[in-house]
């Protein structure tokens, strides 16, 4: 955090300030820090009260703490209406404060790998600050402006969102110079109701564009008229099949499923070497490429900041075990369109090709029809047989064997039910690509593999929630 006093913060936010004035150079919301120094807030929530751990942070080295009421303490407390949005006030002054350009990523898929990507490419010219691991709503986004200090170049931020507003609120915050919506699908459909609304949500990020501000948009997805009506600045576009600034050509995919490509803009082109595997991350990769250019960065630089871009854990993360099998670890979250691409570069491996899905989450009612246009998705693509664990995934299983397609799969209740399946499975001459929504826990079964161990039983209260859900949607198309 850049230093500021206490007492600024304390009139930027219209608060009263209690106890002797002090420089905040770092600001914590976890009471369990093993060194808790600066200013500790108190956050509030449905089933906690950080209030509760004020007197044991102050004891342990907080120089002082923002809260919502009056705490006995004579060390300095700033006293406020809501400590949530108090975070991200301070936030706000404290990205105001700083000069470095920033990049603001949204998408129903792939933000992470272009957040990657742009941060991989910005780092070869100067000092970044990228968001960490899922810090991406409204307190992870206020956080990770609050690391920002004046030796700070570039900042990467993703903004991921349940429902509307959010990406208005945390993107104001992050101020932009840069916004991209790298591509609209079905992810979240229970708080946007539909596509349109996820739609509507993303957009979003472009109206706190200031008139300086470049817009990045895909021409490939089924949106981009309805961003284009949004956007009110100069603008980016980029396409894997149209006619763009940024555009890919002369693709080439190599053994290990990774791409090979030309990447155009205006006169110039440029080799690409990825790193990551699958034909859809050089769409993320365009995307990238037209965030860092947006910001003047040469194609050379981004060349090789793309061909250094490490992958993602649980991103198509592919292990060989010892038997020769191989593992494509792609559990890091799962919507219908990153599950299309994953069962993309399964397709292409010159081995027996099995898949193992658990459930995707939060698609309200298109719950049913989007496991079973995955489980038909698969069928069609080639993929030899199917497994599936949980409960919606039954409806993928369903599609992948009907019309007596021949097709091989099985449907299981329990994790080690399908990791002892896997086992049998995970031999020479096979590929087996593991994807599932975080709350699905698919990585249980990567590790089981690999450690060659059995993993306990699901939560039940976990299997409780996902039988409720698929009940309210038999019969339902």
């Amino acid at each position: 955090m850049i230093t500021t006093p206490l007492s600024e913060i304390a009139d930027y936010l219209g608060a009263k300030m209690l106890g002797n004035d002090l420089n905040v150079s770092r600001v914590f919301i976890d009471s369990r820090k093993e060194n808790p120094q600066g200013l500790f807030i108190a956050l509030k929530g449905p089933h906690f009260d950080a209030h509760h751990f004020v007197k044991n942070v102050l004891e342990a080295g907080a120089s002082g703490v923002l809260v919502d009421h009056l705490c006995d303490t004579d060390k300095p407390q700033v006293v406020v209406h809501n400590t949530r949005t108090a975070l991200a006030d301070i936030a706000r002054l404290n990205r105001n404060k700083s000069l470095a350009k920033f990049v603001a990523i949204t998408g129903s898929s792939g933000k992470t790998t272009v957040k990657e990507m742009v941060a991989s490419i910005l780092q070869l010219t100067g000092k970044i600050l990228a968001t960490k691991g899922n810090f991406n709503n409204d307190v992870g986004v206020p956080l990770t402006l609050l690391e920002i200090d004046q030796s700070i170049d570039f900042g990467v931020v993703e903004l991921g969102a349940n429902h509307a507003g959010e990406i208005a609120y945390t993107a104001g915050i992050t101020r932009p110079d840069v916004a991209l919506v790298n591509n609209v699908s079905a992810a979240h459909l229970e708080g946007f109701g539909d596509l349109q609304g996820v739609a509507n949500a993303k957009s979003e990020i472009y109206s706190v564009l200031n008139k300086k501000g470049v817009a990045i948009v895909n021409k490939d997805d089924d949106f981009f008229d309805f961003f284009q009506r949004k956007i009110e600045t100069n603008q980016i576009s980029f396409s894997v099949e149209k006619q763009a600034d940024v555009m890919a050509k002369n693709i080439q995919l190599t053994e290990n499923q990774s791409s090979v490509f030309e990447l155009h803009y205006q006169q110039k082109k440029i080799l690409i070497n990825l790193s990551v595997v699958g034909l859809h991350n050089i769409s993320n990769a365009l995307a990238a490429a037209s965030c860092c250019i947006a910001l003047g960065i040469p194609l050379e630089q981004i060349s090789e900041g793309l061909k250094n871009t490490q992958v993602v854990s649980g991103r198509l993360v592919i292990k060989t075990l010892s038997s020769g099998c191989c593992i494509i670890d792609d559990t890091y979250n799962a919507n219908v369109a990153s599950m299309k691409a994953a069962i993309d570069v399964l397709k292409n491996y010159p081995t027996v090709k099995i898949l193992v899905l658990g459930d995707m989450a939060e698609l309200g009612e298109y719950g049913r029809e989007s496991h079973e246009l995955i489980g038909k998705y698969a069928k069609n693509t080639g993929i030899d047989k199917l497994y599936t664990c949980g409960v919606l995934t039954q409806f993928s299983q369903t599609a992948f064997q009907n019309n007596k397609s021949g097709k091989k799969g099985q449907h299981f209740s329990q994790q080690n039910e399908l990791v002892q399946k896997l086992k049998k499975e995970a031999i020479a001459g096979a590929t087996i690509l593991i994807k599932g929504s975080r709350s699905a826990h698919m990585e249980n079964i990567v590790q089981a593999l690999i450690d060659d161990s059995e993993i306990k039983n699901s939560d039940p209260k976990l299997l409780s929630t996902m039988e409720k859900s698929a009940a309210s949607l038999q019969g339902k198309k």
